[in-house]
């Protein structure tokens, strides 16, 4: 029975935050497209605007961190 090595955690974190990073921005840009409507004009806060826009390249990002400093800590 082959059973597949188990996944280091910092790769398993850095893997979530990749995830969450590219899910929250898809949900992000299905959700305004909703609330666009026909009229394709929105008016949000712009402050609730920049979190939207910069969040999940936040996350990604720290997963890309994560990841590298698990690499080095590794060698």
């Amino acid at each position: 029975m082959a059973t597949t090595p188990p996944t280091k955690p910092k790769s398993r974190t850095a893997w979530t935050l990749v995830i969450l990073g590219m899910a929250l921005f898809s949900i992000e840009q299905f959700g305004l497209d909703k609330i666009e409507g026909p009229t394709k004009s929105v008016h949000l806060d712009p402050n609730l605007l920049s979190a939207l826009v910069i969040a999940p390249f936040i996350l990604v990002i720290a997963g890309a961190v994560v990841f590298m400093v698990g690499r080095m800590r590794r060698r």
